[in-house]
């Protein structure tokens, strides 16, 4: 008789625990569906649409601020004033004015790109040449250029310093892409007189998508200019193909009007910003409006006797299930007290006794596997060891030999020269690689400057190709890192990124203390790496090695050429897990930066 009355007290509370979250939620949203009116959930709609409005205003003038900064750049900063205008007013370029354009177009060109809502940026001052510098073409010649749209927009003679217009851009007679210009006059110092212009043009597609994400299917979102031009619209809700009256809505002094468009009535929320003198109007059906509270009340009569059924039937089956889970929670705990066979784990885990059933089971498996987890990791490492010792071929031999060389250099030249100095960096760098090979830890002052006098050979081998930058905090050099560790990164910047694109490069290599880590930067300027490419070598780097899938070592060296950073990578992955792999950035024609992260240990 006990365990039958245990069974009802346990079924009524379930039914308690079941039944009132359920309904006590209904009823009081059915309540509330009673209390609102249209009058309240339309005010609450009104209030959304005005800080919906807002937050696109703000969105829109931080990426309109943009102007601001090039007008900084090409107005106020003399120097650069002085250099564009000297550069307008030349036909033909000295060296140093060669220098300043390539300089200046930087300066133009580096927002556009760094900028994916900005299509391209014209800086010019009067000349009369009518050249004009461009983020596109660099200098060019309005007569010649595709796009002059721009050009008698200016010479119009708007008396505003700012203003927006969207206009077309016909690229080479094949391209006719829409953009919104945004103007802003350019003035000397003394004068009144506007003596230039930047023009900054933005692809609308991006600012329409990004409205497009911050409202509803059914609402529409529109900005147009002082002048009424409609600069960006998201999609217009089904029946409003009319156009409305926008000189209405912006003489009118209220915020939130009623228009009529086709067989629809819309609520229209306005708001014009001060700064660029826009306007911004927000288009919702009334329908929408007064859906929900209809909705509300239909279904709350609806789940309240659907609840009420199926609360009961859950109850019972949950009350059923729970009691036979602990039986059997009980019966496992009373097995492996008495060194019984464990019954099989549960393949899915659908509810906390689940859940409890797996634990339990596993926590005596992991124990075991937790243990052959570690031997295979330091067998691993072990194994990545052989590999580095494979290619030690005596080193005292090489030692002797490389000494040897030296002094016969010279000997023959009778002072030091370069071929001596590679060679006694070279047997320091052989000394510090091949020597000790247990100790897989040195100190990050000790790896620096064994990674520097490899710096010095390759800067020998490739004159003024390239200058090394280093970023070291002070307090870091007594830290522990893996030993031979910034050498394969540097190599693989001046190999793939600085060796094959033209002119001067640098490497940086910035180290610094994070709270818990020390972080590691190898940034270069070389040619990068193309998406594709990239991908390519990180699905290298998380192989297990590079005779898997028929692919061998040299056939995967050739293929890739990135063995250096395989072998770092398998290094730290092996030492610190699957958290401090390398992470790369690259972008064709910027450059690639490569990142180690490392856990601060001075144990060594």
């Amino acid at each position: 008789m006990i365990v039958p009355v245990w069974k009802q007290q346990y079924m009524f509370r379930n039914l308690v625990f079941f039944l009132i979250p359920l309904l006590v939620p209904i009823l009081i949203l059915g309540s509330l569906s009673i209390l609102i009116t249209q009058h309240y959930v339309k005010e609450d709609i009104n209030q959304k649409n005005m800080r919906l409005l807002m937050q696109t205003r703000d969105n829109l003038e931080l990426i309109l601020n943009e102007i601001d900064t090039l007008t900084l750049t090409f107005q106020t900063s003399n120097s650069i004033a002085v250099r564009l205008k000297e550069i307008l007013n030349t036909q033909t370029f000295t060296y140093d004015q060669t220098t300043a354009l390539d300089l200046l177009s930087n300066f133009a060109s580096a927002p556009a790109y760094a900028r994916p809502y900005i299509d391209s940026i014209y800086v010019y001052y009067n000349n009369p040449f009518n050249k004009s510098l461009t983020s596109t073409e660099g200098l060019v010649t309005l007569d010649k250029f595709y796009d002059r749209g721009w050009y008698d927009s200016y010479l119009k003679g708007n008396t505003a310093d700012s203003w927006l217009e969207q206009r077309s851009i016909n690229r080479y007679g094949i391209q006719n892409k829409r953009v919104v210009s945004v103007y802003r006059k350019l003035y000397t110092a003394g004068s009144s007189k506007a003596s230039g212009i930047i023009v900054l043009n933005i692809l609308p597609e991006y600012i329409e998508n990004m409205l497009g994400e911050l409202v509803s299917k059914e609402q529409s979102v529109i900005i147009a200019n002082n002048s009424l031009q409609v600069l960006f619209q998201t999609k217009m809700p089904d029946g409003s193909s009319e156009q409305f009256d926008l000189q209405k809505i912006i003489s009118s002094s209220d915020q939130v009007s009623s228009v009529r468009m086709g067989n629809q009535t819309f609520t229209l929320t306005h708001l014009q910003s001060g700064i660029q003198k826009l306007h911004y109007i927000s288009l919702i059906p009334q329908g929408v409006l007064y859906q929900i509270p209809i909705q509300l009340s239909q279904i709350t009569i609806a789940l309240l006797i659907i609840s009420l059924l199926i609360g009961v039937a859950i109850t019972y089956w949950f009350t059923r299930k729970n009691y036979n889970n602990l039986k059997n929670i009980v019966t496992i705990i009373k097995s492996v007290e008495q060194g019984k066979p464990l019954p099989v784990a549960p393949v899915k885990v659908i509810d906390e006794y689940g859940y409890i059933l797996q634990n339990i089971i596993k926590a005596f498996i992991e124990q075991s596997f937790l243990k052959v987890q570690l031997s295979e990791r330091s067998y691993r490492l072990r194994y990545m060891e052989m590999l580095a010792l494979q290619s030690q071929i005596n080193p005292h031999f090489l030692y002797n030999t490389l000494e040897i060389i030296y002094w016969k250099t010279v000997a023959i030249s009778g002072r030091p020269n370069e071929a001596s100095t590679m060679i006694e960096h070279l047997g320091d760098i052989l000394k510090y690689a091949l020597s000790s090979p247990q100790n897989k830890m040195v100190i990050l002052q000790k790896e620096l400057q064994h990674t520097q006098i490899y710096v010095e050979i390759q800067k020998i081998r490739y004159k003024d190709k390239f200058e090394v930058i280093w970023e070291v905090e002070g307090n870091l050099q007594r830290y522990f890192v893996p030993k031979l560790l910034l050498q394969p990164l540097i190599e693989n910047s001046i190999y793939h990124g600085v060796r094959e694109k033209p002119g001067k490069c640098c490497i940086k290599v910035s180290i610094r203390r994070l709270p818990s880590m020390i972080s590691i930067h190898v940034i270069d300027n070389g040619v990068g790496m193309s998406s594709e490419r990239l991908h390519e070598v990180i699905s290298l780097m998380a192989r297990d090695d590079f005779t898997n899938q028929g692919t061998t070592v040299e056939s995967a060296k050739d293929i890739s050429g990135n063995i250096g950073l395989y072998n770092t990578n398998k290094r730290l992955v092996l030492s610190y897990g699957e958290l401090f792999k390398l992470r790369i950035v690259s972008k064709p024609g910027w450059g690639t930066s490569v990142q180690i992260r490392i856990p601060i240990d001075v144990s060594f």
